[in-house]
């Protein structure tokens, strides 16, 4: 006889179906944070439980690779082998950290699988973080228990970072070391966890003791499953002279301490190889936030830092190389900061020719910087720099801010003023107040609009056409000029391109280059200026640097040129002349075989 249970649960269930709008209202309503993306692995939507998770706006993520938030803790190996198993079977999951907006990095249990219409092809991919599995959270756990690693005694990670913190704001500069296991899954599988655990503990205990025989203030740490770290106080990295033979020292004493042969709680006995990194962490190491603000690097960022440089492929020679280029780049960086701020950074201008009159038309500032050691840093390598590191944005305002000082003084002077083009970089244009911000300056400064041009890459454009073009009209109407730079070199739509408001198109010197000695280089550039025409705009060339560019581009149509060819680079001094009026590059043009005299 059933129970009344019995013969409830024996009655048949109703029809249900998934329908889209329960599946969308899933989605958005669910705790745990989700995201789609397409089969290239853009960002197609987010749920509210990733924006509140990460940091990030949908609008912001839209379109976008998820390395947005690339914490730089897992290697190119690792996202291959997940890339694989996502088209091979459909399915990836596996602990991964990234980095939230705001710069804290969050380490979660990650879910990919593939979704497909129909059962036809993948169309997108779903990803779940759902926090850490329950064999990681209690890894997790026993890591932090009383801040020390239950397994080896030594610090845990959490426990580390704070150990690290205290000693910097003691002792000063640290210098990091991360060190990993190679193949330490391999000798848990072969051996057992057990003894797996015992190397662990050999390990530490090494560790330990090559940091208690090097003599200076040192931290040791069990950072990861077969990862350790230690931190140790050194001297002299705010000054000149990084003590590169002591962090040396300490990391060969360190690899030599832990990359030998260990004998196994089974009795056996096994050799142990083990990769490397090193990181430094100073007081004036710091970056700016999302708002613009500078926060100080931390001892997680340094951490970080050491385990991204020990996925680099080589030995302890290499990590040291690798550290003493992030240790030159750092220098670097600091001085050009400083230079920044100080407004020492110098402003010279390259005439623009009408090629048809070969009158001057216009100038293009460019920046130039001297470091610290007294010579001129190229700008492929200190404009790059800017970027990387936040100065961009300020470096561009100042390029702004001196140009139209220049424009102002020579109008007061009666000059005859020409007008000039600034490179704006992408930090600057996107902007939500970037209008404001250049209607200001040229109050400020009281120059009329139309003697300045904003030069921006097709790539900036493009990245979110529709933003760009409301910010484009914003400038247009302001009464400013706009060009796109380095045409040809981008991704280039001719449906984009009918759309933007701007005046002219700059052919990137690489094709100037070539243009007297390729075909295909000529008809690129007889395209790019006919397309230029036919759009109501003008064509400038750069580079130009022969009298036989100058005669190909005038049979080709192109509007105006600039390039060493008419005049180098002048600083305000030296360009007074042409300001003047003396434009000495006209008899060239009309008889190529005499000397040109700037």
């Amino acid at each position: 006889m059933l129970s009344a249970h019995s013969a409830t649960a024996a009655l048949p269930m109703p029809a249900f179906e998934l329908g889209p709008r329960l599946l969308h209202e899933a989605f958005h309503r669910t705790l745990s944070p989700m995201l789609i993306t397409d089969t290239t692995g853009r960002i197609c939507h987010v749920n509210p439980a990733f924006e509140q998770a990460t940091g990030y706006g949908l609008e912001e993520l839209r379109g976008r690779f998820p390395t947005v938030m690339h914490s730089k803790m897992q290697s190119s190996d690792f996202y291959r082998r997940m890339w694989t198993a996502l088209l091979e079977e459909g399915y990836w999951q596996g602990e991964i950290w990234n980095r939230r907006k705001d710069g804290r990095l969050f380490r979660e249990w990650l879910s990919i699988s593939a979704l497909n219409e129909g059962g036809g092809e993948t169309t997108h991919f779903l990803g779940v973080y759902s926090g850490l599995s329950s064999s990681q959270l209690a890894e997790a756990q026993s890591e932090d228990y009383g801040g020390v690693d239950a397994v080896t005694g030594v610090l845990g990670r959490r426990a580390f970072i704070k150990a690290t913190e205290r000693l910097n704001a003691s002792a000063g500069p640290l210098a990091f070391m991360a060190l990993d296991i190679t193949g330490f899954t391999d000798i848990n599988e072969h051996h057992g966890l057990y003894c797996g655990d015992g190397l662990l503990r050999q390990v530490a205990h090494r560790c330990t003791q090559a940091a208690a025989q090097h003599g200076a203030e040192c931290v040791v740490g069990r950072v990861g499953s077969d990862e350790f770290a230690l931190a140790w106080a050194v001297g002299g990295l705010d000054g000149c002279d990084t003590p590169r033979a002591e962090i040396h020292r300490m990391a060969e004493q360190m690899r030599h301490a832990v990359a030998t042969r260990y004998q196994l709680d089974s009795g056996r006995t096994v050799d142990v190889s083990v990769s490397v990194g090193l990181a430094v962490l100073s007081a004036n190491d710091s970056v700016p936030d999302a708002g613009g603000a500078v926060l100080h690097l931390g001892a997680a960022d340094a951490l970080l830092q050491a385990s991204a440089a020990r996925q680099a492929p080589g030995g302890l020679e290499t990590a040291v190389q690798h550290y003493e280029r992030l240790e030159a780049e750092r220098r670097l960086t600091r001085a050009l900061r400083e230079d920044i701020v100080a407004g020492r950074l110098e402003v010279v201008f390259q005439p623009k020719v009408r090629l048809n009159t070969s009158a001057p038309v216009g100038l293009e500032a460019l920046c130039r910087w001297t470091g610290p050691d007294g010579k001129p840093v190229p700008p492929s390598v200190f404009i790059p720099l800017a970027e990387r590191h936040g100065l961009i944005a300020e470096l561009g305002d100042r390029v702004l801010e001196s140009v139209l000082r220049s424009l102002a003084r020579w109008r007061e002077g009666h000059l005859n003023t020409l007008p000039v083009a600034v490179n704006f970089s992408a930090a600057q244009f996107k902007r939500p107040d970037v209008v404001a911000r250049v209607e200001a300056a040229l109050a400020r400064h009281r120059v009329p609009a139309h003697l300045v041009e904003i030069e921006l890459t097709e790539s900036i454009l493009l990245e979110d056409f529709d933003a760009a073009v409301t910010t484009l009209q914003g400038l247009r109407h302001l009464g400013l000029t706009l060009s796109i730079d380095d045409f040809g070199t981008g991704y280039s739509s001719l449906a984009y391109m009918r759309r933007l408001p701007v005046s002219c198109i700059k052919i990137d010197r690489s094709f100037v280059a070539d243009l007297c000695t390729d075909d295909r280089t000529r008809h690129v550039v007889a395209t790019v200026v006919s397309l230029a025409h036919r759009f109501g705009m003008h064509c400038v060339a750069e580079g130009v640097e022969t009298f036989d560019q100058v005669q190909v581009l005038m049979e080709l149509g192109c509007d105006q040129a600039q390039g060493y060819f008419f005049a180098r680079p002048l600083d305000t001094e030296a360009l007074a002349p042409v300001l003047a009026g003396r434009t000495p590059w006209v008899e060239v043009v009309m008889a190529p075989s005499r000397p040109m005299e700037l």
